[in-house]
Formats: structure tokens, sequence, C-alpha cells
């Protein structure tokens, strides 16, 4: 019975290493990086570059809005817009997505609360103002 238990462990550990790695494969990763370095990856299906700091990623841990999601919440937030990069980031101490897109007014960036999808702040290239929503 202990066989059978440390095999189907064994299998399960090994079935978990192969998805992860097709994940990242599948999300075409530009850059593998060695400890501490950030981790920019190329997500060839989303579009958009989604840059990851492993400091910002071990402190802040599971999330439940994702870098895809939060380009998501960006784009239904404005219509026609369209995401070129995601990076984790940290705003007053919480974890937020920022997202840089564009639309047909030119480039903007949105802050999008990486626990509770709430766009937290915006910034537009043109006029360089800033709108954040203080409200927690």
């Amino acid at each position: 019975m202990r066989k059978a238990k440390l095999i189907a462990l064994a299998g399960g550990g090994v079935l978990l290493s192969v998805t992860v790695g097709a994940a990242f494969a599948s999300a075409g990763q530009s850059e593998r990086a060695s400890s501490g370095e950030q981790v920019t990856v190329r997500a060839a299906s989303a579009g958009f570059e989604i840059e990851i700091d492993p400091e910002l990623d071990a402190r802040f841990g599971p999330r439940p809005v994702n870098a895809v999601q939060a380009a998501g919440i960006v784009t239904d937030s404005r219509p026609g817009a369209r995401v070129v990069k995601v990076e984790l980031d940290e705003e007053d101490g919480r974890a937020v997505w920022e997202v840089e897109a564009r639309d047909g007014g030119g480039g903007f960036e949105a802050l999008v609360d990486a626990f509770t999808g709430r766009i937290v702040g915006q910034d537009s290239e043109q006029t360089g103002d800033e709108d954040e929503d203080e409200d927690d």
C-alpha cells in the first residue's frame, strides 16, 4: 500500500512539473531568469508582454487576479483598448498589475488591484494626469 502511494505521489509531481513547463512554453517565455532577476514573458496568445519581479511575487504570494485577467479588466473598462504590457508592481503596500495599453486617444496605464480586481489608478500618456481612486 505504501509503495502504491509513493508511486502515485511521484507521478503527480512529474505531472505537475510537465504542466507548469507546458504553461510557460505555451505563453512563449522569452527570458528565463536566475534567482533574483525579473521574469519577462511574451504571452503570444494574449498578445502582450508580462513582467513579474520574483521578489514581489514571493512577497505577495498567490493572487486571485492574474496578469491576463487584469488585462481583461482594463480592456472591458475601455472598449477598443489594446494591452501591450502587464507588470506586477506595488502601490501603497498592495500588489497591483500595472497595465500599459493603447486606444484611439493614445497610450494609457491602469493599475489593477491583484486581489480585488478593481482599477485603483489610471494615467494617460497624453496628459500625464493621474487619476487615483483613494477608496479601499
